[in-house]
């Protein structure tokens, strides 16, 4: 008797504050994914459902809050 592999994705959106979607979590189709490399942080890998989920990460990511030194 031989061994049935299945492989079952699950996809979800990396933006915390994403308003939704009609994208298939088990189809890799429609989503957007992003390999980032910013200087000092590991590579990251993320995944998106649109555009503007990822414009509203990156924004966020860009705060300067962000980098400001730590006492």
């Amino acid at each position: 008797m031989g061994v049935a592999e299945t492989t079952v994705l699950h996809i979800t959106c990396d933006n915390p504050s994403c308003p939704g979607n009609e994208l298939d979590p088990a189809d890799r189709t429609g989503w957007t994914f992003v390999t980032a490399e910013v200087y000092g942080d590991p590579t990251s890998q993320h995944v998106f459902c649109s555009a503007a989920c990822l414009s509203a990460s990156s924004a966020a990511a860009e705060d300067p809050a962000r980098f400001a030194p730590v006492e």
